[in-house]
């Protein structure tokens, strides 16, 4: 029996583009991403799993932790895609969640959550989580790797419509 070559075409050579694209995205956690008016910065993993400083809870567990599962199912799915396991399917979803968590990753701003105690009324809650999230601003690591998660969904979409 002859050994089954590994064939590098275009589609995989832009599907591992993608995959490099998306692990600079996810990568990018460890950046700064939302800012304080008073040059306070928080990382997408703060943000995303929660911050502590001197034992006074800052941030909680939020929402912004799902562009960083997706940009891993992505992961996922581009490495079936590669092996050929699923090719189309695997290249749609991969794209599909690379391009999903492109667009979440630009929402660290509405998706930061302030530890705010249960005890305050629910308007007097609402209105400090809302204070607090107009005194942030998006930063350098949200905006990169938005921006990383978007061009790796356009680089894994791109083998599904290249023709042969």
């Amino acid at each position: 029996m002859a050994k089954k070559k590994f064939k590098l075409d275009l589609g995989k050579i832009l599907t591992l583009a993608a995959m490099v694209l998306a692990l600079v995205a996810f990568f990018m956690m460890f950046a700064p991403a939302v800012e304080d008016k008073l040059t306070t910065t928080y990382s997408g993993a703060q943000v995303a799993f929660g911050y502590s400083k001197n034992s006074t809870k800052i941030l909680v567990f939020s929402a912004y932790f799902i562009p960083y599962l997706l940009l891993i199912i992505g992961l996922v799915f581009s490495v079936l895609a590669v092996l050929g396991i699923l090719p189309k399917f695997s290249k749609f979803v991969s794209a599909g969640c690379y391009i999903a968590a492109g667009v979440l990753l630009f929402l660290a701003v509405q998706m930061a959550t302030p530890s705010v105690t249960d005890k305050l009324g629910d308007n007097i809650k609402n209105e400090t989580i809302k204070n607090f999230r107009s005194s942030l601003t998006l930063s350098y690591g949200a905006i990169v790797s938005g921006i990383f998660g978007l061009l790796a969904g356009i680089a894994a979409a791109m083998p599904v419509f290249l023709k042969k």
